[in-house]
Formats: structure tokens, sequence, C-alpha cells
């Protein structure tokens, strides 16, 4: 069989596991995020860019035995930056006579604001460096410091580091199969204006488990001078934001089948349970100058469905079984298309739920094609599907679209026969992409988006009345068709037994105890969407953020902290 690219089903997996996500940027999309519009050159670096790449050298000793490859000046297409960029290619590829594959070689591609000589972007790919482990915090958080000082001296102290990490992973093929891959944790860095935090990560640096840095992002960075600041000696006193917040909050009592109670590592449940909990709703941020409550939540629109489950799974251990299932379900034959599979072993050593993905490709544009992806991804260990999408041709000349209520039906149609006969209520959800609009936001330059081809509908399962916050469903319907084009299934776990509705305590005992654990801090936050600022930046009260969140056992009335990592 032929193996399905692993970005082809980030996406999938993404939906699919119940875990904090590992980000992992592909070749590709770092190729596609520096594209430039070519502008008039500059022959020559100014004296600010050359002071930059010297600091950079210094800081990163093997840069130094790499030889420029390419450098060229432009606007970045791609990138929200308003200013001419130098893009630097190096790499110790000898000019003529290379043996190797590209894959031996290093490389660093190196951004530069044209004018001021700025730092905007850096990856480093070294064969040498190349290793799955990931680098202890400390040193991490330690490296990337010491980077920061390195390039930007005194200038570092206008920067905090965030309590934020991640964990990322990238690579680069040489398109026979060959693949190096470099593993890293990434510190993140908020800008400091009037020593407060401005809300939102400026820069970012990337260090692999030896300790070098391989990555390093300043694109979102926020200048202090660009815009006239809030006063925050004119801000509300810190008790008078809470007792708003206090106000505001709301505790709801859900189910959860797997809630992890300790983490071996980010993003890396060690043990799970399953509870009932109440979840802390409300206000999330407070203008620091009115007290006025900036964003609390929408009633969202949804409704109550009443189904009847029929037990029924969907089992597909090969390929061939997974066409058997297509042509009886769908008439679809996948006959003659480009078909890719993928075992996700990378799953396994992340400590995230073994998959498996079946992935048929049809781009011929024939008068009878019936399709042109098609996507089945299984559980490994008990070959039940849990995710499903086929995406249908365009075809222009069919205008009619059936209506959303009869979209509904087939919806809620499709799915009952593979509910829990113990579920009878399931909640949906609807969701409306123009309502998250701001009202500043001049719609006249968003990027222009194609009316969607599908219905989805987004159901949670309710067990005892109480939803299940792991227990969700999705289900597309083509909107000319009428055909199901996506399914989407929670893991099974019929060994789990929800804890009894009985004996718990009420939501307000368990506000009470939730409150006083709150903690609330002053940052700067200047609200985007897409490429677009908000007229001006609010000083705000917000949530402290922490590697941990809290929730309050519903049957003990206790309070859970649970740390990240």
């Amino acid at each position: 069989m032929k193996r399905i690219n692993q970005s082809v089903m980030t996406a999938v997996a993404a939906c699919l596991l119940a875990a904090t996500p590992i980000w992992t940027m592909p070749p590709q999309a770092e190729a596609a995020g520096s594209a430039q519009e070519q502008l008039p050159q500059q022959k020559e670096f100014s004296q600010e860019v050359q002071n930059t790449l010297d600091k950079l050298k210094e800081a990163i000793p093997e840069i130094k035995a790499l030889r420029l490859e390419r450098k060229s000046v432009g606007k970045p297409s791609f990138r929200n930056y308003p200013h001419q960029v130098w893009t630097v290619l190096l790499t110790d590829r000898p000019e003529t006579g290379a043996e190797k594959s590209r894959l031996a070689y290093a490389t660093a591609r190196i951004e530069l604001d044209a004018q001021t000589g700025r730092l905007l972007y850096l990856d480093v790919k070294n064969p040498a460096w190349a290793s799955a482990d990931y680098p202890d915090e400390k040193l991490a958080r330690e490296k990337a410091d010491a980077f920061l000082a390195s390039i930007l001296g005194k200038d570092a102290s206008q920067f905090k580091q965030s309590k934020a990490l991640s964990r990322g992973k990238a690579g680069i093929g040489d398109g026979k199969g060959a693949m190096i891959e470099w593993v890293n944790s990434t510190v993140y860095y908020q800008t400091l204006i009037n020593q407060i935090a401005l809300d939102g990560n400026a820069l970012s640096v990337s260090i692999d488990h030896a300790g070098h840095v391989i990555r390093f992002d300043a694109y979102n960075q926020i200048r202090p001078d660009e815009v006239k600041w809030p006063d925050p000696q004119k801000a509300i006193s810190l008790e008078k934001a809470k007792q708003i917040y206090q106000d505001k909050l709301k505790m709801e009592l859900e189910y959860v089948a797997e809630q992890p109670t300790s983490y071996s590592a980010p993003g890396r449940a060690e043990e799970k349970k399953p509870m009932l909990v109440y979840q802390p709703y409300g206000v999330y941020r407070i203008d620091a100058l009115t007290g006025e409550v900036l964003d609390e939540p929408d009633q969202q629109a949804k409704e109550s469905v009443q189904v009847k489950g029929e037990g029924k799974t969907i089992k597909i251990a090969s390929q061939k079984e997974a066409e058997q299932w297509l042509k009886s379900q769908f008439g679809i034959d996948v006959a003659g298309a480009t078909f890719e599979y993928d075992d996700h072993k990378d799953n396994l050593r992340e400590g995230l739920q073994a998959i498996e993905s079946y992935h048929w490709m049809d781009f011929t544009e024939k008068a009878n094609q019936a399709f042109e992806t098609i996507t089945l991804t299984t559980d490994a260990a008990s070959d039940r599907l849990i995710d499903f999408h086929l995406y249908l041709p365009e075809r222009q000349e069919q205008k009619q679209k059936i209506s959303v209520d009869e979209a509904r039906k087939k919806a809620i149609a499709a799915l009952q026969p593979y509910l829990d006969p113990a579920v009878s209520e399931l909640t949906l959800f609807t969701f409306r992409h123009d309502e998250a609009i701001p009202d500043w936001v001049d719609k006249s330059k968003l990027e222009k988006r194609n009316e969607p081809r599908e219905y989805y509908f987004n159901f949670q399962g309710k067990r005892n009345g109480i939803p299940v916050s792991d227990e969700f469903y999705r289900v597309g319907i083509d909107q000319v068709t009428g055909a199901v084009t996506g399914l989407s299934f929670p893991p099974i776990h019929p060994d789990i037994a929800l804890p009894a509705a009985t004996k718990l305590v009420s939501a307000q005992e368990a506000k009470e105890t939730y409150q006083k654990e709150v903690e609330l801090e002053l940052v700067y936050y200047w609200e985007q969407y897409e490429d677009q600022r908000a007229p001006e930046p609010k000083l705000v009260y917000q949530r402290k953020r922490e590697d941990s969140y809290r929730f309050v056992d519903a049957t003990t009335g206790k309070l859970i902290e649970i740390k990240y990592r």
C-alpha cells in the first residue's frame, strides 16, 4: 500500500482526538507563508540588516559555516506585514558537484525587515540535530531567553515569557520516501507596555532536544509606538472587577466520560476517569476603564432532539472492506482512483488514539465523476469507523438546494442507527459564521469565501438528561443532492460507568467554591479579525492564564485542579 502523507490527515486527526493538540508545521506550509511579491531589488544589505545577521552568527555559531545560496527583497504576500523584507537562504551544500541528497545538508532561512534590520523569522534545519526527543522544559526556556537577549540586547526586557509551551514537529522529504524530522518545544513571549502584558504572543522561539534554536517568529509583534494605549491609572480596582466577574459566573453540570486527572507531558493524559462535574461559564474579559463586560457568552442556538439509538457499528479492517462499504452505502465505485493509506504510528508515540486512514482521490473531472476525495478513519484497535468524509465534485448547473430542515432530518436519520440505545436525547447546536464577525470589521475587505456545499450538524450526547462534554457527533449533508457527506463518532468505551446523578452539590455551592480561587490580571487587549484590528486597544481584566484548569466535582463539592504538565 502507498502511505498517505501525514499532512493530509492533520485536520481529521485534530477533530478526532480528545487531547491537547501537538502542533505541526509541514514544510510546504512554511514555503507558502513566506512567498514574496517581488519589488525593485536592493543590491546590498543595509547596515542594520548586516548587524542582525552578525548577531545571529554569534548566537548560532553553526550558521557561520553556511554559504549564501540566495537572497531577495520584497513584500511578503502571505504575511500581514506592511514593509519590505529581506529573505536570506543559507546552506552548506556545495554550489557544484553535490552528490548527496538535499536532506544531507544544513539550511537556514532568515527573514528581516529591510529597513530596520529587525529579525522576523528564522528556520534552521540541520540533519545532525534531527531527533525524536523533546527538550527538558527548563532547558528550552533558558535557551530561548538567552537567544532573545543575544539578538535584542536590552530591548529583550520589553518582553515577558509566557507560561504557555507547545510541542511541535517539522520535517523535510526528498520526494523519494526519505524523511528527516525534528521535534521541538516552543516558548512564547508577550510584549510589555507600561509594564503590562499585551494579550497574545508577540514572539516565539523553538528549541530542540539539545538546546539548539531551530525556529524564531516575530511577525505577530506589535510595536508599542503603533497606537495610543489606555492609561492603567484610570482602571477600576481589582476588587470591583472580581465582583463583576463573580456576578456573571455560572456553573453548568456536565458528564466527562474521560476526564484527565494527570498529565505525563504536555498534551499527554496519563490518567483518566469518568466524572460528573460543574464547569465554569461566564465572562472572560472586563473593560478595566468602564467595567463593561466585553465577551459574555452568547446564548447559542440549540435544540433538544429525541432519538432511539440502535447500537450499530461500522467495522472496516482493510482497503477491500472500505471499498465494499462505500459501494453498498453510496453506490460509489473507487476503481481507478488514487489510493493512499496511513497507519498513524506517530499517534502511539505521542500517547494519542491509534487510528488508521483510507483515502481515495479522483480529480479527472470526468462527466460521470462520482467524487473528488473520500477519507475513512477507523479506530485501530476495534476497526470501528470514527470519521468519514466524502467531497463531491461541483456541478455548476445544479442550483436547487434542499432546505435546512430537510437536511436536518436526513442527518438525524443517518446518525440514529449508530447511537448507543442508552442515549435517548441529543442537543443539536447551530453555528452561523456571520454572527461571529465583530461590528467594527469592514466586511468589504474580508477574503471572499465560497458558499459552503454542505450543511453540517453538530450533536452532543446526553446521559440521564445531563450533557456529556466529550460525546460529540457530526453529520454532513450535501446541500444539492442530500447525500450524507460526513460522519464523525466519539470513541466508544463500554467499560466506562458514569457516576450516578444523585446526592450532588448545588450549582450555587459549586459557584461559591469555584469563585474563591478565581484570579484576574490586568492586560492590554487589541482585538483582531483576520487582517483587521479594532479601532483601538483596550485595557482589560481577564482570568489569569495558568498551566492548569479547574472545575468542581459535583459529587464531593471539591475544587479540582489539573495541571497540563
